[in-house]
This record gives structure tokens, sequence and C-alpha cells, in this order.
């Protein structure tokens, strides 16, 4: 379970990347705030007059543009994983509460005042955040695999034709599709317990998706020599390694896009390894 929960946790979220996606859901973000203000009237703003409608949104909207485009810059993360936009989104509120205490809370208060005020501020902007912020990154989810269900129907995926040979089809139960990748997309697949990750590049991005899969079950379905088992934890593509060395047991090898991990090649799939290898720099 805990497994599970870690490897959920550790999932790539490469939909606030790009310049326009964080507009995107900046300006989202903005549009519902201002509408749920509108309608419930926290802190009975509705007393306080029009103008601080727009006040709280533009408090909101400028916070997230100084996170996005120029904490992301000098800090980073430059790529979210979801434990790290966790970590973010709340920073985000933070400072948003906080200054919201700076501009609207009465002077002279105590400590212990100021610090229940900031709670409640920061609860309550947590409770309208969220729900813009999750919609938006399921979204933009669907709209990242919209372009492979579009090019499964038009292959006609469901059968066993010439056409769907350069994509790795994997359906759930009910023979629902639940991915579709070109296999020159793919960098490597590794084993999480029950699970498996697929690593793979779309555009500009390196992609990390979660699939209920065994490798036994993977190797039936695969239609690609460069698509190879080296280690009982990992698959690689051969095409995209871009550098390997020699150990005790077997290799080392690295993959393009990805910097951060080294991938091994066990003893038993050594002699695989330098076949796959042989072959690839011989063509």
């Amino acid at each position: 379970m805990m497994k599970r929960i870690a490897a959920i946790l550790k999932q790539d979220l490469p939909f606030l990347n790009s310049a326009r996606n964080k507009l995107l859901l900046i300006g989202f973000i903005s549009l519902y705030s201002f509408i749920f203000i509108n309608i419930y009237a926290p802190y009975n703003i509705n007393k306080w007059g029009e103008n601080y409608y727009w006040e709280f949104v533009l408090i909101g909207f400028s916070v997230l543009i100084f996170s996005q485009f120029v904490l992301r810059t000098i800090f980073g993360p430059i790529r979210f994983k979801i434990y790290s936009l966790l970590l973010w989104g709340l920073m985000e509120i933070g400072l948003i509460a906080l200054i919201f205490e700076i501009a609207y809370s009465p002077p002279m208060r105590a400590l212990q005042e100021q610090i229940s005020e900031f709670i409640l501020s920061f609860w309550q902007i947590g409770l309208v955040v969220a729900v813009p912020y999750t919609m938006f990154l399921w979204y933009a989810k669907i709209k990242q695999k919209s372009p492979f269900v579009q090019e499964v129907q038009h292959h006609n995926l469901g059968s066993n034709t010439s056409g769907n040979k350069d994509l790795l089809v994997i359906n759930g139960e009910n023979n629902k599709l639940i991915i579709a990748i070109k296999y020159f997309q793919l960098l490597y697949i590794k084993s999480a317990g029950n699970y498996l990750e697929l690593f793979y590049i779309q555009g500009e991005q390196t992609v990390r998706e979660l699939v209920r899969l065994s490798f036994k079950e993977l190797e039936g379905m695969i239609n690609d020599p460069n698509l190879i088992r080296i280690h009982r934890s990992y698959m690689v593509n051969t095409a995209h390694i871009s550098s390997f060395k020699k150990t005790k047991k077997g290799y080392a090898l690295r993959v393009q896009y990805i910097d951060n991990e080294t991938i091994p090649v066990s003893s038993g799939y050594k002699a695989d390894f330098e076949k796959a290898i042989h072959s690839t720099i011989s063509h």
C-alpha cells in the first residue's frame, strides 16, 4: 500500500511546464475564485464593498503569476511531480493568506489572534484554490492523452493488423483502452510492485505513466525489437540509450532525456543486451 502511494506521489505532472498552461491555470483559478466569492461571500465580503471582490482575485492572480513565472524560474522545480506540486500549492496558498493578513487585518492585534486568522484564511483559500487546480490538471491530462486515443481510433487498434505495429497498446478490463504509445517515444519501463512505470517522451516533455501490469503480460504485447528486457525490474528502448559502461555484474546505462537515473543491466540479461547493442550498431 505504501509503495503504491509512493509511486503515485512520484508521478510526473508535465502539464504545468509550458507558459501557456501556466497562464491557463492562473486564469481558470482567477475566474473560478471570482465566481465563488460572488456566490458565497467569504469573510462577509459582500459588506465590504464591490471593489473588494476584484482586490481578492487580483491578489491571488498576482501571487500565482509571481510563483509560477518568477519563483519557479529561480528555485524550481522545473518539472512537477505530484508531491512537489502539493508542496508548491501549499506555499502559494500560504503566500496569498499572508498578503491577505497584511492587507486587511486590523492593526495592534495579539499574536495569537493573528495566527488564528492566518490559519482560517489559509484554510478558506485552500478550499477555493484546490478545486480549480484539480479540475485543470484533470482537463490537461485528458487533453494530453486525447491524441493517442484519436490515433488508436484512426488505426483501429482493436485488431492485430499492421496498422498498429508502431504502437504499444495497453488495454484494461473489458478491453478498455488504457494507453497507446508509439514505440519510438518509449524510453524505458520500470517495475513498481504490481504496476509498471512507463517513461516516454511527448513533444518536449518526459512523461511517466503508471499502469497495472506485469512484465510477463507486457512482453506478450510488444512488437518492437528495440524494446528489450535488461533486468527483472527494467526494460529499455535501445534506440534511446545515450551511454553505457561495464560493471562487475553487467552494465550501467543512461537513456536520453533522463539525466537523473542510471539503469542496471543484470548478469542474467547481459548476453541479450550485448546482442541487441551489437545489432543496433551494425545497422
